[in-house]
């Protein structure tokens, strides 16, 4: 009777408690971004008012327009698409035909798994620690300033990432699927893309977003290596920290523009990327 009581108990405050939980983890990730939104349109009164203005009653673009006019926004948006693009595509399709080769080739099983840390430690060492060479390198090839540099950095610093994602998905690729290819003789490249492309196609999507977000989001080489014509826009939005202090309305304006693409993308292929992720993550 006792344990009755006592689990209707915890149901009835679990309930409660559950609700409260999810309404301030939600708040706690929406109200960042809101707060970003509205500063991007709040008059330069606004910014720093006490007590904060949460609901602007007057909304100026005039932030928008600073930051496509004069601060180069568009620029570093076109940029910033064609090297996190760029990066993107050519990541996944080199990684994704290495980690093919490493876990359907003649390698040794022990050797599948040093090659996987391997690819593991290459996102844990500092990108600082090659800044020099690469800049020196880069100018001796006549690259500086270009998206050219910058799509050849981001993707020689995410294919390990690819990789890593990648080796557990073509390893439960069923080797039957592979027999069965070779039976009705299919060649290397039609087993990769006919056979085993569809089967971890969740993962190519989910290794495929982060690789886009880590290119986009990338600062140091598009510092070291975007001088001007290739700036990013990761780049421009450190510009409004200035020596008079920082530009509110316009690093919130510069903030919404780049949130709002990667924000569309994951909406858009949500799906996707969760079940990538949750196949990555268990295994038989």
């Amino acid at each position: 009777m006792y344990n009755k009581v006592n689990d209707v108990t915890i149901n009835f405050l679990g309930k409660p408690l559950r609700w409260i939980v999810l309404f301030l983890s939600t708040f706690l990730v929406v109200f960042p971004f809101y707060w970003l939104a509205t500063s991007a349109v709040k008059l330069r009164r606004d910014y720093l008012a006490v007590p904060p203005v949460l609901l602007p009653k007057e909304i100026t673009f005039e932030n928008f327009e600073r930051i496509f006019l004069r601060d180069g926004a568009l620029n570093g948006l076109q940029n910033s698409l064609v090297v996190a693009g760029c990066t993107m595509i050519v990541a996944v399709f080199i990684g994704s035909l290495a980690a093919y080769a490493i876990s359907k080739g003649s390698i040794p099983e022990k050797a599948r798994h040093i090659f996987a840390f391997w690819f593991l430690i290459q996102k844990m060492y500092p990108a600082i620690s090659v800044g020099v060479p690469v800049f020196l390198v880069m100018r001796k090839l006549g690259l500086l300033d270009t998206r050219l540099a910058l799509i050849i950095m981001n993707t020689s610093f995410n294919i390990p990432l690819v990789i890593w994602l990648m080796l557990g998905f073509f390893g439960d690729v069923p080797a039957e699927i592979e027999e069965s290819g070779r039976i009705d003789g299919c060649n290397l490249w039609q087993r990769y893309f006919l056979l085993a492309i569809p089967v971890v196609k969740p993962g190519l999507i989910a290794a495929a977003i982060l690789t886009f977000i880590e290119s986009w989001n990338e600062f140091l080489f598009a510092v070291i290596l975007g001088l001007r014509k290739a700036t990013t826009l990761t780049v421009l939005i450190s510009g409004f920290i200035t020596d008079r202090g920082l530009e509110w309305g316009p690093m919130a304006a510069m903030g919404v523009v780049i949130i709002l693409p990667v924000a569309v993308i994951v909406w858009a292929l949500q799906k996707n990327f969760v079940k990538g992720l949750a196949m990555g993550a268990v295994k038989e």
